[in-house]
C-alpha cells in the first residue's frame, strides 16, 4: 500500500525566514567578491599593482572602521543600521566591528603579505566559502559539531575548490597549493576559534598557500 504522505520538498528549507535572513546577509558578503576578482583581472582603471591595491584597502578599511565607530556611539547612525540591517547584524557585531570591516582589514593584510594572486585566492575563500558554508548549513545541516555542520563544511569546501580552479585557470597558481588553502579555509571556518572568520580564514589559508607555493 502506497503512503499517502507527500514527498518532502528539498527546497522547503530555503523558504524559512531564518534562511532568507541569512541569504540577505550573505548576499552583501558575496558582493565583496569584486575585491578578489579585481585583484586577479585588474578590470577597473584604478587600482593596479600591490601598492595601489594596498592604498585602496587602507582607505576602505579606515572608512569602514570610522562608520563602525559612528554606529556604536551615535544613536542616529545606530538607529539607521537597526532599521535597515537589524536582522542581518549578528549579536557580536552589535557591540563591535561588522564582518565586512574585518574582511576589508583582512584584504589589507594579505595584499601586504602575499603575492597578489594568493591574496585574491585567500579573499575568495572567505567570501565564497564562508557564504556557501553558512547557507548550506542553515538549510541542510543535520550532523552538528562545534555549532557548525558537516553539510555546511562540505558546502564551504566545494565553493573553495571551485574558486581554486578559477584562480588556477586565470593566474596559473598550482592547483595543489590552492586546494591546501581551500582545506585550511574550511577547517578554520569549522573550528570555534575566537577570531572573526573573515580574518581567520583569509590569513590561515593565505599563509598555507604561501608555504606550498614558495616554502
Amino acid at each position: 500500500m502506497k503512503s499517502s504522505q507527500a514527498p518532502l520538498d528539498p527546497l522547503e528549507p530555503l523558504r524559512s525566514p531564518q534562511w532568507l535572513t541569512e541569504a540577505r546577509r550573505k548576499a552583501i558578503h558575496v558582493a565583496l567578491v569584486i575585491l578578489p576578482l579585481d585583484l586577479l583581472h585588474e578590470w577597473l582603471p584604478w587600482p593596479h599593482g600591490r601598492r595601489e591595491f594596498a592604498l585602496l584597502f587602507a582607505l576602505l578599511t579606515a572608512g569602514a572602521i570610522g562608520l563602525d565607530v559612528l554606529r556604536l556611539n551615535d544613536h542616529r547612525v545606530r538607529a539607521f543600521f537597526r532599521t535597515f540591517f537589524g536582522e542581518m547584524i549578528r549579536e557580536h557585531e552589535a557591540f563591535g566591528l561588522l564582518g565586512s570591516t574585518y574582511l576589508l582589514l583582512a584584504a589589507l593584510l594579505v595584499i601586504e603579505i602575499l603575492p597578489q594572486p594568493l591574496a585574491a585566492a585567500a579573499l575568495g575563500f572567505t567570501v565564497l566559502g564562508d557564504a556557501m558554508g553558512a547557507l548550506v548549513g542553515r538549510a541542510y545541516g543535520r550532523h552538528r559539531f562545534f555549532n557548525k555542520s558537516l553539510e555546511g563544511a562540505a558546502g564551504c569546501f566545494a565553493a573553495c575548490l571551485a574558486w581554486s580552479g578559477y584562480v588556477t585557470l586565470v593566474a596559473h597558481v598550482p592547483f595543489t597549493a590552492l586546494a591546501v588553502g581551500a582545506l585550511v579555509a574550511t577547517v578554520v571556518e569549522i573550528l570555534p576559534i575566537p577570531l572573526d572568520d573573515n580574518l581567520g580564514i583569509t590569513l590561515a589559508a593565505g599563509f598555507a598557500m604561501k608555504y606550498f607555493v614558495a616554502p
